[in-house]
Formats: C-alpha cells, structure tokens, sequence
C-alpha cells in the first residue's frame, strides 16, 4: 500500500550506509536534470560529476571493482543509453518520489515504456518498438533488441531486487546499477570450460 512506500527511505538505509557515494553540487544537478528532463544535455561538469560518484560507490579491491569505469567504449554507450532508461524509471515513479518498489519495476519488466514526445511536445509513454522506429537513422540504439533497453532494465533488476534481496531501488542507485549493467554487458563472454579428457583405459592384466 502507499504506506509502505511512505517507509521507503528508511528501507534502503541499510544500502546506504554501506556504501554512501559523495554527493557533490554537480552530481544533484545532474540527477535532477536527468529526473525531470532525462533527454537534455547534461553539462560536462555534470556528466564528470556522475562518473566520478558512480566510480566512487565501488570498492576497491572487490570483485564489482572490475567493472572499470574509465573505459571510453562503456562510458559512450552508457551515457547514450541513459537517458532512455532513466525515462523507464520515470514510467514506473508515478508519485515522483525518486523511489520504485520491487513490485513496480517487475510491472515494468512485463509490459517496458518509456517517455514520447509526440508532435506539439506533449509527453506520453509509449512501448521500446514505437520510441525505436521514432529515433533518426544516425542515433538508433536497438532499443526493443536482444541488448536494448528492456535486457539492461532486466539486469538492473536481478542485480539490485536479487542479487541484493531489496525491496526498494532510489534513483540514485538505480543509476549506478544500470551502469553496472551497460559495463557488464560489453565485456566478453567468459569461454566455456574445456571438458575434461576421458580417462585412458585400464591397461589388460597380463596371464
């Protein structure tokens, strides 16, 4: 009921005190930049922002270090994909509260919309095939494909709700999962392990 979600901060406390990024001026704005205009252009003191507290929330020496925030390659793409999934999280906030419940996202997973601005700039929420067809040629993302935004929405999801048994995602931490998420999927696949040779035959016992 809303009044679980009134109870939602507290909820993640536990989560934040573990590990609580460092909040900067420029990191606030852009989160509330991303919040309630997530197709903007964030400021390049802005984007460095977000990157330096997300890399910030890692722990050194554990194995979710690994993710190696630096790399150009994840950086384009999650700064490219980004704004489509925060406008996801959007879909699922209706109170506006920068809290989603487990629940939510899960409704989300089954039927995924995002924001779409139609002609004369009103705003509705529209399904992954139509905002894809919508985009020009030249920033096509594969929104509605196998590696589209429904896949890292699904993955955000089992590494937060799962992997992390929690029952609320704040908008900050869905942002650092789903860049979690983006990194993850651009590395390459770990190779399958060998199978083990079959043991020689027992060698005949002489008469």
């Amino acid at each position: 009921g809303r009044s679980a979600r009134a109870r939602a901060p507290t909820r993640t406390g536990a989560m934040d005190s573990t590990y609580k990024p460092v909040m900067t001026r420029e990191f606030e704005k852009a989160l509330s930049t991303l919040r309630t205009e997530p197709f903007s252009r964030l400021t390049q003191k802005q984007a460095e922002a977000l990157i330096a507290v997300l890399a910030s929330r890692e722990t050194p020496g554990s194995a979710s270090n690994s993710f190696g925030w630096s790399f150009a390659e994840e950086m384009d793409a999650f700064t490219r994909i980004l704004p489509f999934l925060v406008s996801g999280f959007n879909s699922m906030d209706r109170d506006c509260d920068e809290v989603v419940s487990i629940g939510e996202f899960q409704g989300w997973l089954v039927q995924p919309r995002i924001e779409h601005k139609k002609e004369g700039g009103r705003i509705t929420f529209a399904d992954l095939k139509t905002v894809e067809a919508s985009l020009p040629g030249y920033c096509k993302l594969g929104l509605d494909g196998p590696d589209g935004a429904a896949s890292l929405m699904k993955r955000t999801y089992e590494l937060h709700f799962v992997e992390n048994s929690r029952e609320f995602m704040s908008l900050r931490d869905f942002v650092h999962t789903a860049m979690a998420a983006v990194v993850e999927s651009k590395r390459p696949a770990k190779p399958e392990p060998a199978a083990p040779e079959p043991a020689a035959p027992e060698p005949a016992a002489q008469e």
